[in-house]
């Protein structure tokens, strides 16, 4: 089983700030996981989210504990590049163009359903992975999964207490 980490719940398993009972069931799922129960992972947008955080010292823990969590292969798309050459017409320099759109239905589905872009960032690349569960707190995501799931069978959006729960995890 594939469980995708929102930007929540990859600062939980660092930062280990989610109320009590979810970190506590965030830490199942981490056992869980080194044991080969199951496979979690994050994206890109997550270190994005993460490169704004004010305190410094959350930052660099976060950043420091990038490589602990694999980040979805299909998170951008190369949609070419820039040939670039400089003003004494030498050295030419590609520049590559980049997408972090990798389904552009899915994402304005997720966005006309009330998802800010990196919600529907977050939501796509889960999808877009064949990730099983969705794994966040943020109300964001809760008061819209019922709509979520029609709109992406594929997945469930859930609480680490929930996930904990259905797998039966202690």
């Amino acid at each position: 089983m594939r469980i995708y980490y929102d930007n929540v719940a990859a600062c939980g398993r660092v930062l280990g700030d989610l109320c009590a009972h979810e970190q506590s069931a965030l830490n199942l799922i981490e056992a869980a996981h080194r044991a080969g129960r199951l496979k979690r992972v994050t994206s890109r947008e997550s270190w994005r989210e993460q490169d704004r955080t004010k305190d410094p010292g959350k930052r660099a823990a976060l950043e420091a504990a990038r490589a602990e969590v694999s980040a979805v292969a299909t998170d951008h798309v190369l949609l070419g590049f820039n040939h670039l050459t400089d003003r004494r017409g030498g050295t030419t320099v590609l520049s590559p163009i980049i997408t972090d759109i990798v389904d552009e239905v899915l994402f304005a589905d997720l966005k006309r359903m009330g998802l800010k872009d990196a919600d529907a960032r977050h939501l796509m690349y889960a999808v877009t992975n064949s990730c099983d569960r969705f794994l966040t707190t943020d109300p964001d995501f809760h008061n819209r999964r019922d709509a979520l799931h029609v709109r992406c069978p594929s997945i469930r959006i859930m609480r680490p207490s929930e996930l904990v729960a259905e797998l039966g995890l202690s």
